[in-house]
C-alpha cells in the first residue's frame, strides 16, 4: 500500500511517493499465566481455549463486612465534618453524596450555633449483613460514638460489576 505526500523544498512543491510497512499479522496466542479471579474470558478468547475448561465463569465482586464497616465510619466522618465526602468517591453513588453533604452541611451550622467543638471519633461495634437479591446488600452498622450507640443502613447495589452504595441513613 503506497501513499502520497508533499515534500516542500525551497520555493516549489512536488509529489514524493512513500512507502508504508503492512500491517502487522495478528494471531492468539493462548496464555501461560493462570487468570486471576476477576478476570473473565472476552470476545478475544480463542475458541480452543474454552474447549480445554480454561475459560472461566465471571465471578460477583466479593463486598467483606469489613469493607462495608469502613465506607460506614468514613459516611459518619463526612458527616460530622472530619472527612470530606469526595474521598467516598467510588463507593457511593451521586444522590448519596448529596444527601451526605447536604447533612454535613446541617450538622457543622449544628456544632457552630452551639459552639461545640468535640471531635467524635466512631468504633464500630457490630455489623450485620443480608442479601434479599444477587445484585443487592443491605447493611446495619453499629457505632460506639462518645458513649452512645449510632446506627447506619447501607445499601448496595452492583453496577458495572462493582459494589456502589445507593443508599446511607445514619441514625
Amino acid at each position: 500500500m503506497s501513499a502520497v505526500a508533499l515534500r516542500v523544498p525551497a520555493n516549489s512543491f512536488e509529489l514524493v511517493e512513500v512507502q508504508t510497512p503492512p500491517p502487522p499479522i495478528l494471531r492468539a496466542v493462548e496464555s501461560h499465566e493462570p487468570r486471576e479471579p476477576h478476570d473473565s474470558p472476552g470476545p478475544c478468547d480463542s475458541p480452543r481455549a474454552a474447549d480445554t475448561n480454561l475459560a472461566r465463569t465471571p465471578l460477583r465482586p466479593s463486598l467483606s463486612e469489613t469493607t462495608i464497616s469502613k465506607i460506614a465510619i468514613f459516611a459518619f466522618e463526612a458527616v460530622e465534618g472530619t472527612r470530606s465526602v469526595s474521598q467516598l468517591g467510588r463507593w457511593i453513588s451521586y444522590n448519596v453524596s448529596q444527601e451526605l453533604s447536604q447533612y454535613r452541611a446541617l450538622t457543622i451550622e449544628r456544632r457552630s450555633l452551639y459552639r461545640d467543638s468535640r471531635r467524635h471519633v466512631p468504633s464500630v461495634r457490630r455489623v450485620r449483613t443480608s442479601q434479599p437479591t444477587r445484585r443487592v446488600i443491605e447493611a446495619t452498622v453499629l457505632v460506639d460514638v462518645s458513649g452512645r450507640c449510632r446506627a447506619i443502613a447501607l445499601r448496595f447495589e452492583q453496577t458495572r460489576n462493582r459494589w456502589q452504595a445507593t443508599s446511607i441513613t445514619i441514625l
